[in-house]
């Protein structure tokens, strides 16, 4: 009697091939979001059960992400800085030349025009003083959320107020600078922003910037002052004598001209801090760039590998597919003929 090799019932076998199938169909699946995205589809196959070296990479991308974003906004930060810094700057050598005119010429046009050439100067200067960048004020210390100065003309007002009948020349003067000076009318009316500085930008490992130039810098004030006495030097409200204007236009051109080394120097420090800025920033996108490329590594597979084994796949399912069809033709009836 021969002994037939037992054999599968119509249900299991169904059973069997239709988990062969759906395995086939998982695999064909992975593999092919392998050959699409160039990453293993089971990392913890692929490395072998040691994730550790992924998960370290992981960790310095996530880290640097941050960084990279307060680097950026360090970064627009300290040009919108610059950028105000340079229109105040621009202006003071030809207002000290206009007012080095009219306080010599002593003719009406040209002191019409160094009035309002200083005028204008000043309110430009305290426009780029209040000047915001991401919605924070610039210069204004700790205090982000409002203005860093008062506005031009409500200062000018408190200066007329301080310089009442008076209408000697150094008098003026001496008041008009007193007011910017420490102690003075300035940091009670003036400035609006904190004395603390604005807090320092992490930049990496240990290392920050200060972003901390204020309106209330000496040089700055100073840069204020001239811009207001030259304004104030012709002004109507204070109906001054021509000589005490004529001599009140020399000092505020004397005083313009004094302050533009310390503007230069101002501009060239905070140039020094968008430097260091930039090079974090190249320092961060190669830590980043470094850490993709490691963990591209890592998780990458052979894509033509991959593609092979899409391949193979395929044919796998389409021979099975082909099986389960003729077996499920074979009926009764087609095995009696």
């Amino acid at each position: 009697m021969t002994l037939n090799a037992p054999r599968l019932g119509d249900m299991a076998q169904s059973l069997t091939l239709r988990s062969h199938a759906a395995r086939l169909k998982a695999d064909l699946a992975d593999r092919s979001q392998e050959v699409a995205t160039g990453r293993a589809a089971d990392l913890v196959r692929h490395l072998g059960g040691d994730t550790a070296r992924l998960a370290a990479l992981e960790r310095d991308l996530a880290m640097t992400a941050p960084l990279r974003r307060l680097q950026a906004e360090a970064a627009s930060r300290a040009a919108a800085m610059q950028t105000a810094l340079e229109s105040i700057q621009s202006r003071l050598e030809p207002l000290g030349a206009t007012l080095r005119n009219a306080a010599s010429a002593g003719v009406p046009a040209e002191i019409a025009a160094a009035t309002g050439e200083a005028r204008d100067a000043f309110g430009a200067a305290v426009a780029a003083l209040n000047t915001s960048a991401a919605g924070r004020s610039l210069f204004a210390g700790g205090a982000v959320g409002g203005p860093a100065i008062a506005p031009a003309e409500d200062m000018l007002d408190d200066l007329r107020a301080a310089i009442g009948g008076e209408t000697d020349a150094a008098t003026i003067a001496g008041l008009v600078r007193d007011w910017f000076a420490p102690g003075g009318g300035f940091e009670t009316a003036g400035y609006l922003g904190a004395t603390e500085p604005a807090a320092a930008v992490p930049l990496g490992q240990a290392e920050t910037v200060a972003l901390d130039l204020r309106a209330d810098d000496p040089t700055l004030r100073g840069v204020l002052a001239a811009a207001a006495l030259g304004a104030l030097a012709a002004d109507p409200a204070l109906d001054l004598p021509e000589a005490t204007s004529r001599a009140l236009f020399g000092a505020a051109a004397a005083d313009a001209m004094a302050v533009r080394d310390p503007m230069t120097e101002l501009r060239a420090a905070l140039g020094t801090k968008e430097a260091r800025i930039e090079q974090a920033g190249v320092r961060l996108q190669a830590v980043r760039a470094g850490a993709e490329m490691a963990r591209a590594a890592l998780v990458g597979v052979d894509e033509y590998e991959a593609a092979t084994r899409v391949e193979a796949l395929g044919h796998k399912l389409e021979s099975l597919y082909a099986v389960t069809v003729r077996l499920s033709r074979l009926t009764l009836l087609e095995q009696l003929r």
